[in-house]
């Protein structure tokens, strides 16, 4: 005989639910994520075996754009994919590609990519694309904000050896066998933009002309102005906001930098403004948050994530340092946007009588300055 679930047992369920749930996402391997690429190389060691294979037949080897051939070295330059560098899974998508010709005949081998989740090359050969060869296990190692990996073998497959054998004429004991090994395969990238991990903390060290304008508005300044946890107030006028994550560039010329928490602002006997969940966002050069404006009416409540300030890397302090893999900004200085100001007067200019026209936001006003030390993965 079934019974139907009481509402007891199905709150027991939810709860039970929600932790597992918690529990992984807070699994530090679950962060690790695979960064776009900027740069790298992949080099082929031919094994001595296929050369003298190629010698024989009278095949030629050369590197084809991007690709340079030194002996039984093929090397590429990497040109894109993405990589998890704790770990080297992804992919890496590689520039130029080489060329086997006998005569009048040529294969020409090119858009490689080197597919470590699947342990396989793939590339066009002779304009088909397809499998290339199979990886062998391989070893990894971080290299600074990215990471070097090494398959000590790469066999070739039937498709493969196929088609190269048919293009260049092979019969019989000439041709290529499937399964026969081409080369290794050693590849390092680094990342165009790296993961940064939920530590650390970003700093706001607010500018006195600007807090003084919301003192002439009728906020009390500073006791008006506070940390919404779990954002922390240091001092009177700076504000410390734990980092939530994000991507950031080493150059810190691109991603995104999330923080938690945000700064309360409220005016005696009028609105209270909420910034919230603050988002320093390099790539734009602006900082975003989401508003809640009380009380509503007649204010809007919560307000979407909106772009409030530019973020001026002139004059900041940006190291980034591959041993450590943290990304230092210092002194970056957060500027009010056109809306954000029209925002802040409209608010705080309530109730009557108006607030007197110095005390006004303009566009170029600043918030302070802004720093922050992110640890990438």
């Amino acid at each position: 005989m079934s019974h139907s679930p009481t509402p007891r047992t199905v709150r027991a369920v939810v709860i039970a639910m929600a932790s597992a749930l918690a529990l992984l996402v807070f699994v530090p391997g679950a962060i690790a994520a695979r960064d776009p690429i900027a740069s790298g190389i992949t080099d082929f060691h031919l094994k001595r075996g296929f050369q003298r294979k190629l010698d024989n037949l009278g095949v030629q080897v050369t590197g084809l754009g991007a690709t340079n051939v030194t002996g039984k070295k093929v090397a590429m330059l990497v040109g894109g994919g993405k990589l998890d560098p704790t770990d080297a899974q992804g992919f890496l998508d590689n520039r130029g590609g080489f060329k086997l010709s006998l005569g009048k005949r040529g294969v020409p081998v090119t858009k490689v990519t080197v597919n470590t989740a699947k342990r396989a090359v793939y590339a066009t050969i002779a304009k088909a694309r397809m499998q290339l060869g199979s990886l062998s296990p391989f070893v990894n190692a971080r290299e600074g904000f990215g990471a070097n990996f090494k398959a000590t073998k790469v066999f070739l497959t039937e498709k493969a050896v196929r088609r190269i054998s048919n293009r260049l004429g092979l019969k019989g004991s000439k041709r290529l066998n499937p399964g026969r090994v081409l080369s290794n395969s050693y590849s390092a990238a680094q990342p165009e933009t790296v993961t940064v991990l939920p530590q650390g903390s970003a700093t706001l060290d607010g500018n006195i002309p600007t807090l003084g304008k919301f003192g002439a508005k009728g906020v009390k300044v500073p006791a008006g102005i506070t940390a919404v946890a779990p954002a922390t107030k240091p001092t009177p006028t700076s504000f410390q906001f734990p980092i939530a994550g994000g991507t950031l560039a080493p150059d810190a010329g691109a991603g995104t930098v999330r923080t938690n928490g945000g700064v309360q602002i409220a005016k005696e006997g009028g609105a209270t403004m909420k910034l919230l969940g603050i988002y320093a966002d390099f790539t734009e050069k602006t900082a975003t948050v989401e508003l809640e404006i009380l009380p509503a009416p007649p204010f809007p409540g919560a307000v979407p994530r909106a772009s409030i300030a530019d973020l001026v890397l002139t004059g900041a302090t940006v190291v980034a340092d591959p041993a450590s893999r943290q990304i230092s900004v210092q002194n970056a200085e957060a500027t009010l946007q056109a809306v954000a100001a029209a925002t802040l007067n409209d608010v705080f200019n309530q109730p009557a009588p108006e607030p007197p026209p110095a005390s006004n936001f303009v566009v170029g006003d600043s918030f302070g300055k802004f720093s922050l030390t992110a640890q990438a993965q």
